[in-house]
């Protein structure tokens, strides 16, 4: 068995940036700034804490946070400890939320005032002995007495392929898993970023989405590896987003497309040097076309982003000037993923052909915790992970999605992409967002349905898009049935719910 080391161990970066950089500005949320010597003091006190409580090594903590520094120092602090960190989606329902915990055993739990009733309703469901609860804030406040009281901890040595967090994805086809990902694979993570986004120690980011998914691996992570600045946004409001940029010179900003169309309208936008953004990047949903002419307008260099909690958010990226060459593609794997297309038997396919998306390195997870069956699933014996992705990529290696598995819609036989039938529905002027479900057909046993909500709010006439899209791609790809909703279901991270939308179109007696 290989040894183990603490510089393997994520937990010591702040230590080792402490003595490079103490007075540099670490984090920013609200009126509290950190710096590095504060950061590392932070953590190591955090675990100490950890591990005077009985936390040991492969023991797991829970968060239930906002982006605050506190959930930062936790990470940190956790894995010092040689301990795993379990960031919870406390948007969840009760239901979901207990299970993260019962799930990954957790023996602490880190809530906040505005979080704290959705943990409190998730451990009645819990059987055997709850978790301990600690508070950031509020009238229960104990965190901060209960970290500072703690002697400081060296960090705990580890191997790379040594757990550092559980990530749980998204359960659309049945309870969610715990994405395991590691420190070697943390590690493996930020230098994909370093090499391709070319991040540097004078940058500086906000972060506007919630940092308990993999978003926190995309640039809030790698900025304090390199000795940058994080501002961290407790709750986002799009106009006080953009004076939050203007305010902390922000250089380089990652947020999603539906937080960059609320943010790119504010009239705040017109107070923004842009001048000084290096880059703007987004992922988790395609970025719109509009939106992408947006940031050119604008003269920002545009980074699109594809990846999973599986990978630790790296996978493919478009350099600069990509997305001109080749629209709608996702680019090329990051510098340490390898990537390729397979069919259903596991052959290699050629460039233009369609199958599914595999990829390889050292970020991806080591699999599923407590889920063999479903790890065993998802990798093959040479350590390839099936994304359940369906894509195709050229003869330069950039890649496309064409849908995702479980999305494919099969009518009369057909394989229809619910991504390019979205694709045709969105660009109508009328609709604001949309998604495309198969719902059944007694003939041709599924046929597509477009849910929209409009720019107006009004109904959408059902034969006007039909006659829109059939202007844009084969016909029996087009909707045969149009919705008009008032909102889509969205998950945390802003994108649109498919298995809610289905329900929700279930609910009102479709199909």
């Amino acid at each position: 068995m290989p040894p183990r080391y603490v510089s393997d161990n994520i937990g010591s970066w702040t230590a080792l940036r402490a003595r490079r950089d103490p007075g540099r500005t670490a984090l920013v949320c609200g009126a509290e700034r950190v710096d590095y010597a504060e950061l590392e003091r932070r953590v190591g006190r955090a675990a100490g804490a950890i591990r005077e409580v009985g936390v040991g090594p492969g023991h797991r903590i829970a968060t239930a946070l906002k982006n605050r520094v506190e959930f930062v120092e936790l990470l940190f602090g956790t894995a010092r400890a040689g301990a795993i960190f379990v960031p919870l989606n406390f948007r969840l329902a009760s239901e979901e939320i207990a299970y993260a915990l019962a799930d990954s055993g957790a023996a602490i739990v880190v809530v906040q005032a505005d979080t704290a009733a959705a943990v409190t309703a998730a451990l009645e469901l819990l059987e055997g002995e709850p978790p301990r609860v600690i508070s950031v804030d509020g009238p229960d406040a104990d965190y901060a007495a209960w970290r500072d009281a703690a002697l400081p901890l060296d960090p705990h040595p580890v191997r790379p392929q040594d757990p550092v967090s559980i990530i749980y994805t998204s359960g659309t086809t049945g309870p969610p898993k715990g994405a395991v990902l590691t420190h070697g694979g943390v590690l493996c993570n930020v230098e994909n970023y370093l090499a391709d986004w070319d991040l540097r120690r004078d940058d500086a980011t906000v972060v506007v989405n919630p940092i308990f998914h993999v978003v926190l691996y995309i640039l809030a992570v790698p900025l304090l590896y390199k000795g940058g600045k994080v501002v961290l946004m407790e709750d986002f409001e799009p106009a006080a987003a953009v004076r939050l940029a203007e305010a902390e010179q922000i250089t380089v900003w990652f947020a999603i497309p539906t937080a960059w169309q609320m943010m790119l309208a504010t009239p705040e936008l017109a107070a923004l040097d842009t001048s000084r953004l290096r880059f703007v990047g987004s992922g988790g949903a395609a970025c719109p076309q509009p939106l992408m002419d947006r940031f050119a307008e604008l003269g920002l260099d545009y980074r699109q982003g594809y990846g999973l909690s599986e990978t630790t958010s790296s996978a493919t990226t478009m350099g600069p000037g990509d997305h001109r060459r080749k629209p709608g593609s996702i680019g090329r794997p990051f510098f340490h993923v390898e990537a390729r297309i397979v069919d259903e038997e596991g052959k290699v396919l050629a460039p233009g052909e369609v199958g599914e998306i595999q990829l390889r390195g050292r970020n991806v997870c080591a699999g599923y915790w407590r889920k063999p069956k479903e790890t065993a699933a998802a990798f093959d014996a040479d350590g390839w992970f099936s994304t359940g992705d369906i894509g195709r990529a050229d003869e330069e290696g950039f890649y496309w999605i064409v849908d995702r598995k479980k999305d494919l819609i099969i009518s009369g036989g057909e394989n229809i992409s619910s991504i390019e039938v979205e694709q045709a529905v969105v660009s109508h002027p009328r609709v604001a967002e949309a998604v495309v479900i198969g719902i059944p057909h007694e003939r041709w046993g599924e046929t597509p349905c477009a849910v929209v909500t409009t720019v107006d709010g009004d109904e959408l006439d059902q034969t006007d898009l039909i006659d829109h899209c059939r202007e844009r791609i084969a016909h029996y790809k087009c909707p045969t049935a149009v919705i008009t909703v008032a909102e889509l279901p969205k998950t945390a991270t802003g994108k649109i719910a498919k298995l809610a939308v289905r329900e929700l179109i279930a609910g009102r007696g479709e199909g």
